[in-house]
Formats: C-alpha cells, structure tokens, sequence
C-alpha cells in the first residue's frame, strides 16, 4: 500500500517531510533516494514480502533510475520472476512503457525519473491517488503533505461544489495549489497525459473474471478481513470466498443490517459507530466533503488496527458500476458514477481514511476486467436493480438480501438533513484550517 513524496529542485528534505505520512507504512521500512535533482521517499506497508531488502523503496531499474510504488499488483507472478509488486512495475515501466500498465491486475501510484523529470502515474481510477502542485515541481501520495511548500489558496468552487453535491466532480482540492491527476493519467514536467485505453485491459467472462479477482485479493503475507455490510455486494464477495474454501475475519459496521449480514455468516465482528467526532473525520479526509460514510471507515479501520489487520476485502464499487444507486433507476448515472464519483470522492475518501489507519482495502470489484464489464452492459440490465449481478451469482446469496433494497452505509445525519450537515463540514473544516 505505502505512501510516497517526489519532487524536483527543493530546498527542503523530503526525508524528513515524507514523516508527515509515516501512518502510510510501519516503522523501520522508510526509504529515501537522491537522483541528481530530484528526491524520492517512501513510507511501506509490506504485504507481498516483508523482507527489508525487497520492501524499503525506492527500487532501481536496471538503469539504477529510483522508482517508488503505492498499491498492489495482484497478478505481478504471473508477469515474471520478480520478489515483488514493486520490481515488476518498475521493470514493465522502464522495459515496455505505461502500455505494459494494462496487463495489471491492481491498484497503483508510481513515480520514477525520465529525462530528469519527475514522472508520476495513477490508476485507472485513481484508487491510489497521487496529488501535484501547480507552482512547484512535487507529487505525493496525500493533499495535506503538499501544502508546506508554498501558500495555498481556498478552491471557492471546489468548496461551493462539495456544499451542492457533497463532493467535486473534478480533479481538484480545497486549495488552488494542490491538484489530482486524473484516473489514467500521468504527471510529466508540471503537465497532465493520458494513457489508460479501456480497450486494452483483458478479460474473459464475469464470473470467471470476479472469482479471480477475489482469489488475488487474498494473497499475500498478510492475512485479509472481509467487511460484510448485509447487502447484496459484499454477500457476493463473501459467497465467493465461501467457494475458495476461504473463512476470513469478517466484520461487520453497525448500521442497522446485522441481521441480514448474519444470515450470510453468523459469526460477525461487530464494530461501533460511538466515539468519532467530525474533527476526526476532517482531519483524515483532509477535505470538508461529505462525511456520511467517513466516520463508518474511520471506525472499521480503528477496528482493524485493534485486531492487528493490516488488509480488507470490500464489496466497494458494485453500486457504481452494476447500477446500485436509486438515482439509476430514473436515468443511467453510470458514466458519471464510475468517472466522476469514483475517482474524485470515494477511491480517495477510502485511501486516506484506510491509510491513516495502516490499512490496505482491496476491491474485487475495481478491478479493471470487472470495470470494463460492466461498462460493456446495458443501461436496460442496471437500471437500478443490479440485475447482472443477481443472474451471475444470485445463487451465492440469500433470498432475503437479493429482493430487499440497499441500505447505504451512512450516519444519521446525513440521511435526515444532508445540506445542513455539508454546510456545518465547510464551517468546521474553515475553523480547523483557520479560514475566515
């Protein structure tokens, strides 16, 4: 998972800096490179090998040209003989190009040195975000890291879009300064290009593709929990798991649903709600968005630390994709779901909330040959009823949780008076920053 800082003509030291996010990793596997003007550090969260020869980045190319990596390459044995994750996508990168990105089967954000330019690449929907300033030549893993190198402005309209919609349809953050590189894009010399082609990922058929996707999800040196919501989408992921012969801690969010969850497993690790303020939640989301399903992930997360997890499994990304929203019902939202809401409110909402908490969350359904299924089908088979999901693994889940409706995972407050409770976010938030 891990979290890194790159930047180009500093005066400052980014080993000291990339402590700001040291949450992102544990301690003992921080590494830090100097390649002519450029630095490079990084905090990890070892996962596929916990050796500090192979974990501590950055890691070389052939060329010793650093490169650091945030994320997982879930099929990264099936690309070649390489100890990690890491050292594959350096190799492809510095081998074949971004092209060789769609033979991934993950989650990424990579950075390295080309024509002594910082180069920096986020995925297809930026599940792993990577954050640019404007002004100076640096990227990073988290907003709030970026704004010691120079003023930062209040984003009006970001913050006018968050009070309408909860959160900005764009690339943007609370500061003018401070930018997102869109999913499927990269960073090169301060400009923004893009390389992801749709066409390009492979894929077989949905269930043959979903169960692997799953069975990656479970690899590694760590063991992996499973949230498990009581809903159809996370049911599924559980089914699946049931079929691999795979009994993962399963855990289970207080929101009024434990019946249901507990007629897939009865045997649930409860987690409460009590105890998280909005000050928290502000702090970790590192913006005045909606808070509605931050303080749920804040409290998962709290659970997982307790427990000693370091990685869970979530059924995150089936509403947007397969048409879970009721919103879908009356028009298809799809597009905007998957390419705006995703890559610009929940993928980064999830990251930080996760990471501040030493937790790697794993979407089976984000991966790119689901996505791009999914994009194939019909607005006539979403629709607001998921209905491909049910016809492809209805058999995987009771009755009860496949007629009844989705229940988002969200506080109180949100659901009864959501335009308040933004509008008490932005003033908080203001405070918190110390804004007029």
């Amino acid at each position: 998972m891990c979290g890194f800082i790159v930047g180009k003509g500093l005066k400052q030291n980014l080993n000291n800096i990339i402590e700001d996010i040291h949450y992102r990793g544990i301690p003992g596997y921080k590494g830090y490179s100097r390649y002519h003007d450029v630095q490079l550090a990084h905090y990890s969260l070892p996962i596929v090998n916990l050796n500090k020869d192979f974990a501590i980045q950055p890691v070389y190319s052939e060329s010793r040209i650093p490169s650091v990596f945030a994320g997982e390459i879930f099929n990264y044995k099936e690309l070649g003989r390489f100890e990690t994750d890491s050292l594959c996508i350096t190799d492809k990168y510095h081998e074949v190009g971004l092209d060789s990105f769609h033979w991934f089967d993950g989650f990424w954000s990579f950075a390295t040195v080309s024509l002594g330019n910082i180069v920096a690449v986020t995925d297809y929907l930026a599940q792993k975000p990577v954050y640019y300033r404007t002004d100076v030549d640096v990227v990073a893993s988290e907003i709030d890291i970026l704004r010691q190198f120079g003023p930062c402005t209040p984003d009006k309209l970001f913050l006018s879009n968050v009070a309408k919609w909860g959160y900005d349809p764009r690339p943007n953050t609370p500061w003018e300064e401070i930018k997102q590189i869109p999913p499927g894009h990269y960073y090169y010399n301060g400009k923004i290009h893009k390389y992801w082609d749709w066409k390009k990922v492979p894929k077989k058929d949905l269930k043959t593709d979903l169960k692997e996707a799953v069975k990656l999800r479970m690899g590694g040196q760590r063991d992996v929990a499973i949230l498990l919501s009581g809903g159809l989408d996370s049911s599924i992921i559980h089914g699946l798991l049931k079929e691999l012969e795979i009994n993962p801690l399963t855990i289970h969010v207080d929101n009024s649903e434990e019946d249901y969850a507990k007629l897939v497993n009865p045997n649930l690790t409860s987690v409460s709600l009590d105890n998280i303020s909005d000050t928290e939640a502000l702090k970790v989301h590192q913006t005045p968005v909606d808070l509605g399903s931050v303080k749920p992930q804040i409290a998962m997360a709290k659970k997982l630390e307790e427990l000693d997890f370091n990685v869970v499994m979530t059924g995150d990304g089936a509403d947007e994709l397969f048409g879970g929203y009721r919103r879908a019902k009356e028009y298809d939202s799809q597009h905007s779901d998957v390419f705006c809401e995703l890559p610009y409110y929940h993928c980064p909402k999830l990251d930080r909330t996760m990471m501040r908490y030493t937790v790697e969350l794993r979407t089976p359904y984000l991966a790119p040959s689901i996505v791009s299924h999914a994009l194939d089908i019909p607005y006539e088979k979403r629709k607001g009823i998921k209905e491909v999901l049910k016809e492809t693994f209805g058999y995987l889940v009771p009755q009860v949780i496949l007629d009844r409706d989705k229940l988002p995972l969200k506080t109180k407050e949100i659901h009864s008076d959501p335009i308040k409770k933004r509008m008490d976010n932005l003033k908080l938030w203001k405070e918190i920053n110390e804004l007029a």
